[in-house]
């Protein structure tokens, strides 16, 4: 089991970063790099929990998983793996969003267990080598796009923009 951890700040009110991660809408996309809208399968939505399948492309195929999202507690969201090609029971993905007084702190959490097989030694390897620079990476850029997908809304808010 590898556990990659990232920790950063962001302009967006901590609700509105929980609200994207329980957003299951084709806007997924616009604000998580690694999901793809023709991967995107909802099979099940609650007022607090989610069961979705969500794929990324990654050149020799595609990776997805089905999880079960939950965001009963306040300011987290959970995915916990049900089913992958690539990733073993045990494997999960937190957020959380703590208030700040600039916007947001916001810490995600990989847990990845990688299932036997050719798939799953090449990304558990890679994983391993250079997840933590690759989840820091996805991590800044999601919170970069939220922040450009916010900014629109805010200066409509404020009267300002087109």
């Amino acid at each position: 089991m590898t556990t990659i951890r990232t920790s950063n700040e962001s302009p967006i009110a901590a609700a509105r970063v929980l609200s994207a991660a329980c957003d299951f809408s084709a806007r997924r996309a616009e604000v998580f790099p690694a999901v793809s809208v023709e991967q995107l399968e909802v099979h099940e939505l609650a007022e607090d929990w989610a069961d979705v399948t969500e794929g990324t492309p990654v050149g020799i195929g595609i990776n997805w998983e089905r999880c079960h999202y939950d965001w009963s507690r306040p300011g987290i969201v959970t995915a916990t793996v049900l089913d992958s090609n690539v990733y073993g029971p045990g494997s999960s993905w937190e957020l959380r969003a703590i208030p700040s007084p600039t916007g947001s702190r916001v810490e995600m959490t990989w847990v990845r267990v990688f299932r036997d097989g050719a798939r799953g030694s090449i990304f558990g390897t890679l994983f391993r080598l250079v997840g933590k620079r690759i989840f820091n990476r996805y991590a800044r850029q999601t919170l970069h796009n939220l922040t450009e997908l916010e900014q629109p809304a805010r200066a409509a808010q404020s009267g300002f923009g087109p």
